[in-house]
């Protein structure tokens, strides 16, 4: 999308043309029919750039509650933000009179900082993705609270406490593409570059870094939070200066409960027990699972096996099994143990395993009434089939 349609987007004709897209089927199939019949009454250009927005916009509702009332670019959305993760990012900068928020992008980030914080300076170096996100800022009635600048971060950074006034707090999401195109993972190739980005604490004494969960963090001097949301892995925050509280943080949203590595922390490896328990993905990334394991009174499977054993507990860090039978690994054995057990539905999980789910499920005899997870795994260096049922 260019600058000029999303302007024209906005205007009375822009309008009337999204209202109307809104009841009708986007699919492919219906696409070709949907243009030529609009093209009878828009410009061609003004079409385009229509289906494209509300095709987006369904796309978003997972992420965006107002979604149909936002603009989106289809890369923008990509990397935008989802609005739990960003609320429960903005929460460290309740109460602040003035934050940086550096890259906005199309202002995911900067919706939930001027809801928590009181005057938020959003900065981009895109002049459509800042003008989407003043038109963002307007359609959520926070646009007195958002204040847009164009320039080039780096070149406004060192400024800003001159230009702008006193920074409580920054919050940066360096750009990880190229082109259009995910770059490597190596730090330096983010724009811009992450020591850059760390170094930040000299312009404000709070700052936070919005940045890949795969990054390698263990040489970094910060507070290191891990954020999942429905059991999948988001995002990782940086938090420097006066934001840091721990070394590392795991949280899970939607409930926003919290584990840090301050508290007991065991490193035990025993036999399977009753119960057999998989961390969510925030705590094995954060490295909390000896951590979590202190504190339940459980013990590890394996020493490079993220899976937890013991008595029966109850937390929102856990997705726990009751053990059936542990399986010695062989396909002729585990066959007759499925037949004994007249098991015909079978989930299957991997960790550590030679074989993958895909390949495994051709080769198992299932037949009966009854059902099991079958976790393939490694326990003490051995390839075991634990059968289970999931309980919570």
């Amino acid at each position: 999308m260019t600058l000029d349609q999303f302007y024209a987007l906005q205007k009375e004709e822009g309008r009337q043309l999204l209202a109307r897209l809104a009841n009708e089927p986007l699919g492919e199939d219906a696409l070709l029919p949907l243009i030529e019949r609009l093209r009878k009454d828009y410009p061609a250009e003004l079409v385009n750039a229509a289906i494209e927005l509300a095709r987006l916009r369904r796309q978003a509702a997972g992420k965006f509650p107002a979604a149909m009332e936002l603009f989106f670019t289809r890369e923008g959305l990509e990397m935008a933000t989802a609005a739990p993760v960003a609320r429960h990012t903005a929460r460290r900068y309740a109460g602040r009179r003035k934050v940086l928020d550096l890259c906005c992008g199309l202002g995911g980030d900067a919706l939930a900082l001027a809801s928590a914080a009181e005057q938020v300076v959003a900065v981009d170096r895109d002049p459509l993705s800042l003008e989407m996100t003043r038109a963002n800022a307007r359609a959520l009635h926070l646009d007195d609270r958002i204040s847009f600048v164009r320039a080039d971060v780096t070149e406004l950074a060192q400024t800003a406490p001159f230009l702008i006034g006193p920074i409580e707090a920054v919050f940066i999401d360096p750009s990880r593409r190229g082109e259009g195109r995910r770059v490597s993972r190596r730090p330096e190739d983010y724009s811009p570059p992450l020591s850059w980005c760390l170094a930040l604490t000299r312009v404000a004494p709070r700052v936070g870094i919005k940045l890949s969960p795969a990054l390698d963090y263990e040489a970094m001097d910060a507070e290191v939070e891990i954020i999942s949301l429905a059991g999948e892995c988001k995002e990782l925050m940086l938090w420097l200066g006066d934001f840091r509280t721990c070394a590392r943080r795991a949280t899970l949203l939607p409930g926003g409960d919290t584990l840090t590595d301050a508290g007991v922390s065991s490193a035990e490896i025993g036999d399977i027990g009753a119960w057999l328990y998989e961390p969510d993905p925030a705590v094995v990334r954060a490295h909390l699972i000896q951590r979590l394991a202190g504190e339940l009174k459980l013990r590890r499977i394996d020493v490079e096996i993220a899976y937890l054993t013991g008595g029966e507990v109850h937390s929102p860090f856990l997705t726990g099994y009751r053990v059936l039978e542990v399986v010695p690994w062989g396909l002729k054995r585990l066959n007759a143990v499925l037949a004994a057990r007249g098991i015909g539905q079978a989930t299957i999980k991997k960790r550590g395993f030679p074989l993958t789910p895909e390949e495994l499920r051709p080769k198992l005899k299932l037949s009966g009434p009854a059902r099991a997870v079958l976790i393939c795994t490694r326990a003490q260096g051995k390839a075991v089939i634990i059968m289970a049922e999931e309980r919570f």
